[in-house]
């Protein structure tokens, strides 16, 4: 309301006697039940014997709800509660009072990772000190994000940027560090990913020894566990432990969260986001949620059990549907009361120290809006204008229904600010750039002119800083249709297209993922109201789906839509990924199998169901059927990527010179893809027994990965080299290698690369004479292949189990080994040059070469199977 009584006294003119008011109508009810809300919790967590931090099953009574239809002033409520808050707590010299403030309909207000930052950020105007959260976030972020520096993220996202320079969060999560792992808070800044992980691995050695936090419950486990969102999503169980422990003055902090438009977040088909939110509100009993939203939650329901964790009466016992008196619970706001609507109209608008507004306006304003707050608002603005133009309003002007004020809003306007308030409700946010790309025939003048005007929100801390009221957008797309100029469909899909490219060509290699999530949020919806697609939707879907980046396609994909096939094949793509990346591969395939049917096969959206669909047959054993696709995708958009996992695919098969003419001259576009590339030569070299030549490239890998700071990769390529020099019977250089392997795959975790270093220890010890620890190897590798269900680990288990049963004599054996090997890869489809390489030990070179012709040696047959014949034939 505010910024309407603001346009209200700069539009009246200096002469005038009208003054504009800043006006709250006082909703007695809902704020005497934020004050009970507040003394309940807190009395409850004075009095318990243990804290319901502590005790996880105890019911949780810290959630306040206020839900009502659109425009009934659940926003504005929500900010004067807020302000009632801190104000008090001035008044009273409480220094222990803080509010976080977290619209859910911001950009990317629903990410885990930024809602976490923030509450942080806001709880660290109560001190510095929060170990246990702080410990946990330098260790998950190490890993879940190699390279990336956290205040490059803090940075990032406009939200939380502002949120975190107010306290200075990342010296004070660095400060933390610091005090625990003295030296190491550099690599939490992100100087380098080793210096990070070094961070993570001094936290988690002393978690282990007992030395750090015993006395928190499972921050041991939190620390140790998968760096993923599944694990970040129960962090919010330490901040409210760090909170528990806070230095008291002479009470315990009081603490309120306020989660504004919480129907981005129920409202949509998959609950996963709502998930994560429920859980912080669960783990953090000793802080009160104020919730506003246009729905009832149901967490109270028993039938939300199998999509929320936390669910039922007994877990939420003051939001179920019958409770009415026990506070905090949950409130139907409901539209003001004549009383409350006339109060608000004489004070919006007053002259000579009286109401501007005469009592035949204000109860015809009254009467049409019932009591809607934002119907209100909208009068009101509509009374400023007509006196702006020197009119006398009259009741006739008022009255009416939502749409008919919007009507009004809108012809209130000159023609060309009706063609941008057009534009504006057609997205989420706007800015002076894409409202002139909306409407490029208009002048600057009018564009700036345009973003003064009182309905339009701002918020300078988003790069889209300009916003109508959701009611209001619906209420003007519905109004413009009965105006004389109003724009047809056409116009509006015209307009909407204007808008997409803009937001596509903002698109950069540099810009940064909050951007992106945000562009193409936006694009979806345009894509799915006005029946217009871009290009570019699919590369940014790509590029945050390459990203791990789910949470910022959520609400862009979750409405249902039978509109362009294009829409619908990206939401199915980003569907199959994520299913794929939670290790569903059957169901990915059943998801994306046919998506694209009716498509050019050329297009990028068809490109896009096929890549992930051949990536999840791969990830499925379905070797073959991937290649197909792969091969379909050559020349195309994915061409980079098809051609690497063809190459793969051939190498697995052993077409080894066909795959090593395709790397040699395609270097990859990012390092990271080089890298990969690098290693896929060296296993070629290695497998024809060119071990020079592949330590080669595994050592250009490594010096890669290392400048990059690439640990992952630098460990992938340290166990392979491992996997290279043990055909020399060189324990102590497998040995070198093997050890640093593993000292970042404990930063890292990849069980799969341990199962190949382990292999490689079994083959230096069967070459090196000592049978004893080659079995023991060959057992481990077995076993470790089995935990992980790796089934390529068994082949390397042969190999190595073949080699010591030669080397021994029992030949036989050996060859009952093979027979296991040669079934095991001819029923994977893969690694079946194992066989012919085994038999060179037991039958000689030439009989291998006889048996086993479909085999592309990089240098023939008889000259690579002769070097693997040598290398039991050495001394």
């Amino acid at each position: 309301m505010a910024r309407v009584n603001l346009r209200a006294a700069f539009m009246s003119g200096t002469t005038s006697t009208v003054t504009a008011q800043q006006v709250f109508t006082n909703r007695v009810d809902e704020v005497a039940a934020f004050g009970r809300s507040l003394t309940e919790l807190h009395r409850a967590l004075d009095e318990t014997e243990i804290s319901p931090v502590v005790d996880r099953v105890q019911g949780r009574r810290n959630v306040l709800v206020f839900y009502g239809v659109g425009g009934i002033g659940k926003t504005t409520l929500s900010h004067e509660l807020e302000r009632r808050l801190l104000a008090d707590s001035q008044d009273s010299g409480h220094e222990d009072v803080l509010s976080v403030r977290v619209d859910l309909s911001e950009d990317g207000a629903c990410d885990i990772e930024a809602l976490l930052l923030r509450l942080r950020a806001g709880l660290g105007r109560l001190g510095s000190y929060w170990p246990a959260f702080d410990l946990a976030l330098a260790s998950y972020w190490a890993r879940a994000h190699p390279g990336e520096a956290l205040q490059e993220f803090l940075d990032s996202s406009p939200t939380v940027r502002r949120a975190s320079r107010g306290v200075g969060l990342g010296e004070q999560i660095a400060a933390n560090v610091a005090q625990i792992v003295p030296g190491a808070a550099g690599g939490l800044a992100g100087l380098a990913q080793r210096a990070a992980l070094g961070t993570y691995r001094a936290i988690r050695d002393r978690v282990r020894e007992g030395r750090l936090l015993s006395e928190c419950e499972l921050f041991a486990e939190l620390v140790e566990a998968d760096a993923d969102y599944e694990t970040l999503s129960f962090f919010p169980y330490l901040l409210a432990w760090d909170l528990e422990r806070q230095p008291r003055r002479r009470r315990r902090p009081r603490v309120c969260v306020f989660l504004d438009t919480f129907e981005v977040l129920s409202g949509r088909s998959d609950r996963t986001a709502e998930r994560f939110v429920q859980r912080c509100v669960y783990l953090m009993p000793n802080v009160l949620f104020v919730i506003t939203g246009r729905n009832r939650i149901d967490w109270a329901d028993t039938g939300a059990g199998g999509e929320l964790d936390f669910a039922g009466p007994q877990r939420w016992p003051n939001l179920h549907f019958g409770n009415s008196h026990t506070e905090p619970r949950q409130h139907l706001v409901g539209y003001l009361s004549e009383f409350d609507a006339d109060s608000y109209l004489r004070q919006a608008l007053t002259r000579d120290g009286g109401p501007a507004m005469p009592a035949a306006v204000r109860e015809r304003i009254i009467s049409g809006g019932q009591g809607l707050p934002l119907y209100l608002d909208l009068s009101v603005s509509h009374f400023a204008e007509l006196l702006a133009r020197g009119t006398e309003p009259s009741p006739e002007d008022f009255g009416g229904s939502f749409t008919a004020v919007a009507t009004r809003s809108i012809r209130d306007l000159p023609r060309e600010e009706r063609d941008l308030v057009r534009t504006a409700a057609l997205i989420d946010r706007v800015d002076a750039a894409l409202l002139r790309a909306g409407q490029p025939n208009l002048p600057d003048g009018c564009v700036a002119r345009f973003l003064h005007r009182p309905f339009l929100t701002y918020d300078d801390a988003y790069e889209l800083p300009y916003a109508l009221h959701g009611a209001l957008r619906s209420a003007i797309r519905e109004a413009d249709r009965g105006l004389p100029d109003g724009w047809s469909d056409r116009d509006r899909a015209e307009v909407a297209a204007r808008l997409m490219r803009l937001l596509g060509a903002r698109i950069t290699p540099t810009t940064g993922r909050a951007m992106v999530a945000q562009s193409l949020e936006f694009g979806l919806r345009l894509s799915a109201d006005y029946g217009v697609f871009e290009d570019w939707l699919v590369q940014a879907a790509q590029r945050l789906v390459e990203a791990g980046q789910w949470m910022g396609l959520e609400a862009g994909v979750s409405r249902q839509t039978a509109g362009l096939p294009e829409l619908r094949a990206v939401r199915t793509a980003i569907k199959g990924v994520r299913l794929r990346r939670a290790g569903r591969a059957a169901e990915a395939v059943q998801v994306l199998d046919g998506a694209d049917a009716g498509m050019p096969a050329d297009s990028l959206t068809s490109q896009l169901v096929r890549i992930h669909l051949a990536h999840a047959l791969r990830n499925q054993g379905d070797y073959t059927r991937a290649a197909e696709i792969y091969r379909g995708l050559l020349n195309g958009s994915f061409d980079p990527t098809a051609r690497y996992w063809l190459s793969d695919y051939d190498y697995l098969n052993g077409r080894f010179a066909t795959a090593l003419a395709a790397l040699r001259d395609r270097p990859g576009g990012t390092a990271a893809e080089e890298g990969e590339r690098l290693r896929l030569i060296g296993h070629i070299w290695r497998v024809n027994a060119c071990f020079e030549e592949a330590t080669g490239t595994y050592t250009e890998a490594i010096t890669l990965a290392r400048r990059e700071g690439l640990v992952a990769a630098e460990a992938k390529a340290l166990a392979n080299l491992a996997q290279t020099v043990c055909w020399s019977g060189d324990t102590t250089t497998v040995a070198e290698a093997a050890d640093q392997a593993r000292e970042l795959l404990d930063l890292v975790s990849n069980p799969v690369e341990l199962v190949k270093v382990r292999s490689a220890e079994a083959v230096a010890a069967a070459l090196a004479g000592d049978p004893v620890a080659a079995g023991a190897a060959v057992a481990d590798t077995r076993q470790l292949a089995d935990e992980i269900g790796y089934r390529g680990g068994h082949n390397l288990a042969d190999v190595a189990q073949i080699l010591l049963q030669t080397l021994d004599g029992d030949r036989d054996g050996a060859r009952r080994t093979r027979a296991d090997l040669d079934e095991r890869t001819r029923a994977s489809g893969g690694n079946t040059y194992w066989v012919p390489i085994a038999t060179s030990w037991l039958e000689g070179a030439d009989t291998a070469a006889e048996r086993h012709p479909a085999v592309e040696w990089v240098t023939g047959a008889t000259r690579a199977l002769d070097r693997w014949a040598a290398v039991i034939a050495r001394p």
